[in-house]
């Protein structure tokens, strides 16, 4: 008789592969090698079995593996190991087709996040309630994503442009706007982000955090300070500016305090749906400083062309200013 006996559920243990401690596995080994109580042995395999995710009975499985198993080990409905010597040599293939077994299976995946994207087709900003009551103003051109199980122990938002916020309080539960390397992390507050060349996040109100790639925190925001992000240089500068003129284009007016003329060509494309192209390298570092409130582009095109000293004309559907 064995010295050691194992019971069912360090058995059943062992060959789901659970057993780390050599000198556990050793002893179980001996045990199996020993013959005694093969039908014990086999009652816990097939629970070891049915652990694998196989409903049906080991008998009855579809595939060839337990009676594979069942060969190896010799065991058969009318012969249990009859001769020891066999029955160690055949526990040493069962180990390994067990192990081989539970190792090579495929592991059941988690089922995909069903993400939802909702997008503002260009010329047209777009108003959007998420399940928790946060308000998103999506910029024109722009998008945002969430999965329908969003008002959960965290609710996060993936960005592709640019949004302002308007967050409900949650304190148990972070609210996190990612857009590519970076993270927004905030608790309920109103602040933009803006991921289009460069990343912008300006704060109107409450506090809010910006982690790096690695979840790391970069620096905390006070309402009223913006933070830019050099993506590329992995660099950013925090600053104070006046927020509600920088997301005033959330009530319908577009703001401009010393941009370059490129980046304000860049808002008018998406703004207005229109092209618009840049002749003259000089041009581009034109600065703007200019207030739009629902004008219709002629008469904005109009008064930059005064104010910036450039002449523009239409191209079919581009506007090329020179």
């Amino acid at each position: 008789m064995a010295d050691f006996q194992p019971d069912s559920r360090l058995l059943t243990s062992y060959f789901e592969g659970k057993i780390s401690d050599p000198a556990t596995r050793a002893a179980i080994e001996a045990y199996i090698a020993s013959g005694e109580d093969a039908a014990f042995v086999q009652s816990c395999m097939e629970a070891a079995w049915a652990g694998t995710g196989n409903a049906a009975a080991p008998e009855k499985a579809s595939d060839n593996d337990w009676q594979q198993f069942r060969r190896l080990a010799g065991i058969t409905a009318q012969r249990r190991m009859l001769y020891p010597q066999m029955a160690a040599a055949a526990t040493l293939l069962l180990l390994v087709t067990v192990a081989a077994w539970l190792f090579f299976k495929p592991k059941p995946q988690p089922p995909a996040l069903a993400w939802q994207t909702i997008t503002a087709a260009p010329g047209t900003p777009r108003q959007l309630q998420l399940p928790d009551g946060s308000q998103v103003t999506i910029y024109p051109g722009s998008s945002v994503s969430y999965i329908p199980e969003f008002n959960t122990a965290i609710r996060e938002i993936r960005l592709s442009g640019r949004a302002f916020f308007n967050i409900s309080t949650a304190a148990e539960r972070p609210f996190l706007v990612t857009s590519g390397k970076y993270t927004t992390q905030v608790l309920g507050t109103a602040f933009e982000v803006d991921d289009r060349t460069r990343l912008t996040v300006t704060l109107l109100s409450g506090k809010v955090r910006l982690l790096g790639y690695h979840g790391q925190r970069l620096t905390d925001l006070q309402p009223h300070q913006q933070v830019i992000v050099d993506k590329q240089a992995g660099s950013f500068r925090l600053s104070a500016v006046a927020a509600d003129a920088a997301t005033s284009w959330t009530t319908g007016q577009l703001t401009f305090d010393q941009e370059k003329l490129n980046t304000v060509c860049e808002d008018l494309q998406q703004w207005y749906n229109v092209k618009i192209r840049i002749a003259g390298k000089a041009l581009l570092q034109k600065r703007i400083t200019a207030e739009f409130k629902q004008l219709p582009l002629p008469a904005v095109m109009d008064i930059l062309s005064q104010t910036a000293g450039f002449r523009y004309r239409q191209e079919k559907d581009t506007i090329v200013i020179y």
